[in-house]
C-alpha cells in the first residue's frame, strides 16, 4: 500500500471517530499523524542502510551528533535532547557505541560526575562511509519537492516546533 493510500485509510478512521460525536480537530489530527507516519517510514528506510552495520537509527543519530560536534564529544545528557531519546535509551545507545568501538566513554576532566562520549577514528570512518547512502535515501524522499517547497516545509516545521515548545511550557505551569 502506498503512503497516500495509508493516509486515506487513516483519514477514514479519524473521520469515523469524529462522526461518533467526539469533538476532534480532524485536520490537525491528520497533520500530526502524517508527520509521525512519515518519520517512522523514513526511520525504517534509513534503518535498512544501518542494520548491516549493527546500528539502529538512534545509535547513528547519536554518532552523528558526536561526529558533528566541535571536539567530537558530548555528554549523554546533551545527546538525549539532540536525538530526542530518553536517558534510559541513551545509556543503551552509549553502551552500543562503546561496544562497537565507535565511541569511547570517559569521566569529564572538569566535572568527575559527568561522563563524556567521544567519537573514535572507527566511528568517523563508519559515519563517512554511511553518509552518502543515507543522504541518497533522504534525497529520494524529498526528490518531488522543489527547493522552494523544501524551504517552506522547513519554515513550517520550525513554526510547529516553536508551537509545540510553547504548548509544553504552558502545560508545565
Amino acid at each position: 500500500m502506498t503512503l497516500l493510500a495509508e493516509f486515506s485509510v487513516i483519514r477514514e478512521g479519524v473521520d469515523r471517530v469524529s462522526e461518533r460525536g467526539i469533538d476532534l480537530p480532524v485536520d490537525e489530527v491528520m497533520l500530526a499523524r502524517k508527520v509521525k507516519h512519515l518519520g517512522l517510514v523514513m526511520t525504517t528506510r534509513l534503518q535498512r542502510v544501518l542494520q548491516p552495520h549493527g546500528l539502529v537509527e538512534a545509535d547513528f543519530s547519536a554518532l552523528m551528533q558526536l561526529f558533528g560536534s566541535p571536539n567530537g564529544s558530548a555528554s549523554p545528557g546533551a545527546l538525549c535532547g539532540l536525538t530526542a531519546q530518553h536517558p534510559t535509551n541513551m545509556t543503551r545507545i552509549a553502551d552500543a557505541l562503546v561496544r562497537k568501538k565507535l565511541a569511547t566513554r570517559a569521566i569529564d576532566a572538569n566535572d568527575r560526575r559527568r561522563v563524556i562520549l567521544r567519537i573514535t577514528a572507527r566511528g568517523e570512518h563508519l559515519a563517512r562511509a554511511l553518509l552518502p547512502q543515507l543522504g541518497a535515501e533522504i534525497h529520494g524522499a524529498l526528490a518531488a519537492m522543489s527547493t522552494r517547497d523544501k524551504r517552506q516545509l522547513d519554515r513550517l516545521l520550525q513554526r510547529m516546533a516553536a508551537s509545540l515548545d510553547t504548548h509544553i511550557a504552558e502545560s508545565r505551569q
